[in-house]
Order: structure tokens, then sequence, then C-alpha cells
């Protein structure tokens, strides 16, 4: 009696950019977990840039789940990876679907993911940008990224204080964002200046100055080991991440806004490096520097980037304040501090980058309401004493801030618009 057909997984029209650079210690994980999507895209197409290690024999023995291969040269940046890829796809299936999923070989998509992105999408027709919720890779509740913004001074901002509500934002990252194809194509894709770093918040940029949303979507969840730092990064050439990432955060906010703010970001940019100094953080000396000689040096191509850039819908109700960064990063580390006094109570520490925890789950799967007893409530009775427990109280231990981010096991039906108007009248909420 013949075997019954296996049966197909569901699939939508979706073309799936895996981009790999030395990712073997990752890739497994990644590859797997696209076998397990429900539903899955359409097609999946891998570039291989250039891997040293083996990324392209684990991509090779893969055939279940990607349809094809493409090799480019090592110093190949992100978005013309996916640019190749899309060619490819239009030679080969002519109509390769309405979506892009972009994906790195470090990150690894829940199996709703791509269900979840696809039915906030329906509900929201004016989204061009779809965000997940970014996961550490070893540690499921620690939220690593989320909806990106910025300050006029170039620096990166997380927003992940949503409420697990799908949110209006300035850009996502680029792990696991959903674009749509028509304004990738229509948009020129990321810009390729910017190889690897800050090219998902200035694409997120443009988009909103189009006219089309960017919508981050906590209910969507994916792993991330944010590996840019443990390997070898060519596309970049010899400038150091932290360099690279602070030039080109500047560069995204003068060619999107003016350049009659070049002045004042160098003068910026030279009194950080000299604080750095004098406090001895000589790597972020050296990055402001070299911003310094990349923007005036002529290699950040402003003018030509800026008349490449035609006005549209006013964005800076999706900035971030330098005020609201300040008051974020000094709740960070409080709370990055809290969690060491909490320990196991709330998951260990916070390391560094991270940006909060989940709520943990009772076995029934249900958010844990009450945590367990922390700082001195966790001490047995009488260990401080009747006489000193009030001095030891106020001198040692104190009871954590709790820092959480709100699950949220579907989408709501419609975004919750940016927390001030786009063309930034109004007062902004602090987001952290």
């Amino acid at each position: 009696m013949p075997k019954p057909a296996p049966l197909r997984a569901r699939t939508e029209p979706v073309l799936a950019v895996l981009v790999c650079h030395d990712g073997e210690p990752w890739l497994p994980t990644a590859l797997s977990a696209l076998r397990e999507l429900t539903p899955r895209p359409r097609h999946v197409l891998a570039v291989d840039t250039g891997s040293v290690d083996l990324s392209a024999a684990l991509l090779a023995d893969a055939s279940d789940v990607v349809d094809g291969i493409i090799a480019m040269p090592r110093g190949t940046g992100f978005g013309d990876a996916v640019r190749a890829a899309l060619d490819v796809a239009v030679r080969r299936w002519g109509d390769p679907g309405r979506w892009i999923w972009l994906l790195h070989d470090d990150c690894a998509p829940s199996p709703d993911c791509l269900g979840v992105l696809l039915s906030s999408a329906s509900v929201s027709p004016s989204a061009a940008v779809l965000g997940p919720l970014a996961l550490d890779w070893s540690e499921p509740r620690l939220v690593v990224d989320a909806g990106l913004s910025t300050d006029a001074s170039g620096h990166r901002q997380a927003q992940v204080d949503t409420g697990g509500k799908t949110t209006e934002v300035l850009a996502v990252p680029s792990a696991g964002a959903l674009v749509r194809r028509d304004v990738w194509e229509a948009l020129g894709g990321y810009d390729p200046a910017l190889p690897l770093l800050r090219d998902d918040l200035d694409f997120g940029w443009r988009v909103n100055r189009s006219g089309s949303l960017v919508l981050s979507v906590p209910a969507a969840r994916i792993r991330h080991a944010r590996a840019v730092r443990e390997r070898d990064t060519s596309a970049l050439g010899a400038v150091d991440v932290r360099a690279a990432d602070r030039a080109f955060g500047l560069r995204t906010v003068l060619v999107n806004r003016s350049l009659l703010g070049l002045p004042r970001l160098v003068s910026l940019c030279l009194l950080r490096a000299l604080g750095f100094v004098l406090v001895r953080r000589l790597g972020d000396a050296h990055a402001e520097l070299f911003a310094v000689r990349y923007l005036v040096g002529g290699h950040a191509g402003l003018r030509a980037a800026r008349q490449a850039r035609p006005a549209g819908r006013a964005v800076r109700g999706l900035l971030t304040s330098r005020r609201t960064r300040l008051l974020a990063n000094w709740v960070r580390r409080r709370a990055a501090a809290d969690a060491v006094l909490a320990g196991s109570a709330t998951g260990g520490s916070l390391p560094r980058g991270a940006l909060g925890w989940l709520p943990a789950e009772t076995p029934s799967g249900t958010p844990e309401s009450a945590p367990r007893a922390v700082g001195p409530d966790a001490l047995p009775a009488g260990a401080l004493g009747r006489r000193r427990a009030a001095a030891r109280r106020s001198a040692g231990l104190r009871r954590p801030v709790a820092v959480a981010v709100s699950a949220a096991p579907k989408p709501k039906p419609y975004p919750t618009p940016s927390p001030m108007p786009r063309d930034g009248s109004g007062d902004r909420k602090s987001v952290v």
C-alpha cells in the first residue's frame, strides 16, 4: 500500500532573505526555526557573504527549507545582499511575493512570528514595515531590541514600553523585519553607504517620510544573538564597530533632517571626546573623533544623500528628545543594579545592552503575578536584628524596581498612534 504524501506546510506570499556571514554557531538553530514556522514564507533565499566557516555547507544541507543559495564577496553589506536576493527571486519566480522578510543568521523566529506580523499588517493597510520583539539568544525572557528611534545627536534609542500593543515607531531592527516589496523597491532598500549599522533606522525614517507606517509588533517574537561584535565585519573595512555606529548615527540624522546641524554636531563630538578622555574612556573618545573625520572629510556623502531624500511627512513626533534619552539611560542603569540585587527572583542580572525582562510564566502558561521576595524581605526572620534592622535596611540591600515588558499573546486590532503628532507639537511622553 503506497504511503500517503506528506502534508505541505501552509505558505504566505513572502520572500524570506537569510543573510549569512560566518554564522556557523547560530545557523543550525536559525534553520530549525524556519522549518517550524506556521505559516512558512513561500520562498527562502540565503545569501552567503564569503563565510570562511561551515555556513555554506549548512545551507547546502538545508534544501528542505532553503530554495536557493547566493554567494557574494566577503565585504558585501546587508542591504546589498538583500537587493541581490530580490533580483534573483524576480528572475526566477517573476513575482516572489508581496512581502520581504529580512533575517540574520543569528536570529531564530518563533513558530508564529511570521503569522503574527502578517495579521498585524492585514489590519493596518498603511503599514509598510513591521518588526517583532527581539529576545536574547540564550535567555528568551530577556528583551534586547524592539522599536527604534534616535535623538538629534544620533544616539540610537530602543522603545519597549508598549504594553504589548502594536505601536507606530520610527524604525524597527533589520533582524525579522517584514517589508512590503513595493515600498522597498520605491525607496531603493537600505542605503548602500550604511553597510551594517543604522541601515534599518535610516530606512524606517524614509518609510515614515514617504507616508507609510512602521509598526513594532511585540506579540511577534524572535531570538537574536546580536553577534556583530563577535565576528569579522569586513563590510566596515578596518573601522571599529563602535566608531562606525557613532558615525553612521550622525549621518542618519543629518541626511534625514538638515545639513545645517553639522557644525553643532561636530562641536558636540569634540566636547564629548574631551570628556571621555578625562574619564579614560578612550574607546568612546576614538569613536567621537572618527565620527568627526567621517563627516567633515567628505566620506559620508552628505550632500548627495540629502538631495536623494525628497521632502515628505514630518516625523519629529517619532524622535527621542535628549532629555528622554538621558532619563531612559538613568532608568536602565537603575534597572540593571536592581536586577543584580534581585538575583534568581527576576532571572539574574541585566546584561549590557538589554532592555528588560518579560514576566515569568507559571507552569500553566500564565504570567507570574506575585514574584518571590528579594532584598531584605528574603532574609530569614531575625537575621537583621531588632535594633539594627532599620540601619541595615537603609544602608545595604534595597528592593529592586521591576522592569518587565507585558506579554502580548496576540496583536491588537489597530496600531497605537505615536505618543505625539508627527509634526512634534505637544508634549512627548517618556519612553524607556
